[in-house]
């Protein structure tokens, strides 16, 4: 039964060839080629989530030669805002502005009509009316919806009295996803239990295949075999160069922690002093486009590193990012129950996980680590910047 197509409501029929609802490949297939031809001179991407960044990325490289714009809109203050820490999330939306893509944060669409007929342009046959901090209207060629989560199809079920989990959307299964004597129910749609993380229900292709494939199996053979497979989902950041996998729970609302190695300097606030080209120095203001694609980031690259995703001091989730080799390492640890101690107090407020830091050899090169307690309110500290006082003013923090 899958997930029910997530679309933009009231689209005028007029226009509906003018949105697209991300679903299937040969739905980005079919905007992408809009992109490369030129035909669509700006696009719209709705959604801050991992596919909302690897769409508008992977549009602005196909539509660069041909001086198509691509603007990214969405309701949170960044992109990646629900599931990162805030830094990241910030580090990600310059990422984007420094590709050329236009940012809109905190904009969400009320109205997909066509233009006054004063307005009409035959490129831009679609007008956008967006709730910001005021309302404003904007003209496009084309809409692309990229939503994160879908709703599950439970329609069936509830039509043949299956037991629907109220929380999560899913229909209720057992370790074998069996949801009734001899009916099974396995991939987007299926709330099942996890031995480590509880009841959910998961959107990717790495569950579908596995749940799916035990339920085969449970049926055809008369196996009672659980399923104990821990899912990851995979986006390929493209033009980004951030290839993430995600596992486990991540939240932006949890305990956090973060260890990353970056190349350049690191200045999560912004306000690094670069040079314009007399060499007189310049500020970087966090909400501008001041930047050039080809200029370097004021936070430098992160080039690879893991966020930890805790509730309770347990590890219940991870983002890695360019480290897909540790993806099973990661796994065990998670299912394993990772927990940790205290928090270590260190010189200037920094709080050091040292659990986390030593629990798994990710060969990173001055790495930094950054503690985070809810939304990225959390203190930076380089794993290799000593001071003297360092050594003597460690106090434990539970």
């Amino acid at each position: 039964t899958g997930c029910r197509e997530a679309v933009l409501p009231g689209v005028p029929e007029a226009l509906k060839s003018s949105v697209t609802n991300l679903r299937k490949v040969k739905d980005f297939d079919r905007v992408h080629t809009l992109a490369k031809s030129g035909e669509a001179k700006r696009i719209v991407v709705v959604g801050g989530g991992f596919l909302g960044c690897e769409v508008a990325s992977q549009l602005q490289n196909a539509g660069r030669e041909k001086d198509v714009e691509v603007v990214h809109l969405y309701v949170e203050p960044g992109a990646l805002y629900r599931y990162v820490p805030v830094y990241f999330a910030d580090y990600m939306t310059e990422r984007l502005r420094q590709l050329g893509i236009m940012e809109k944060p905190y904009h969400m669409v009320l109205q997909i009509r066509e233009p006054e007929l004063s307005k009409k342009d035959r490129h831009m046959p679609v007008e956008l009316v967006l709730q910001g901090f005021e309302q404003t209207s904007m003209a496009c060629s084309h809409v692309v919806f990229a939503p994160t989560h879908l709703d599950g199809n439970v329609e069936l079920a509830k039509e043949s009295g299956l037991e629907i989990d109220i929380k999560c959307g899913g229909v209720m299964v057992n370790s074998e996803m069996m949801a009734r004597t001899d009916v099974y129910v396995a991939g987007d749609t299926a709330s099942y239990p996890d031995k480590v993380l509880g009841r959910r229900r998961m959107q990717s292709y790495d569950h579908s295949y596995h749940s799916g494939a035990l339920a085969a199996s449970n049926m055809a053979l008369k196996e009672r075999k659980p399923y104990n497979h821990l899912p990851v989902i995979t986006s390929c950041g493209g033009p980004l160069d951030m290839d993430v996998v995600v596992l486990g729970d991540i939240d932006s609302t949890m305990e956090m922690y973060s260890i990353v190695q970056t190349a350049g300097r690191y200045d999560p606030s912004g306000l690094v002093l670069g040079e314009n080209k007399n060499g007189s120095a310049k500020g970087t203001d966090r909400g501008t486009d001041s930047l050039e694609p080809s200029s370097p980031s004021p936070w430098g690259v992160w080039e690879k590193g893991i966020v930890w995703y805790l509730r309770d001091k347990r590890v219940v989730g991870a983002m890695l990012l360019n480290l897909s080799e540790s993806t099973d390492q990661v796994k065990d640890l998670i299912s394993n129950r990772l927990t940790y101690d205290c928090r270590v107090q260190e010189a200037g407020g920094s709080q050091r996980i040292r659990e986390l830091e030593e629990c798994i050899d990710l060969d990173l090169t001055n790495p930094i680590c950054r503690h985070s307690s809810a939304r990225g309110q959390g203190l930076m500290r380089n794993n290799t910047n000593s001071t003297n006082t360092a050594g003597n003013s460690r106090q434990k923090t539970n």
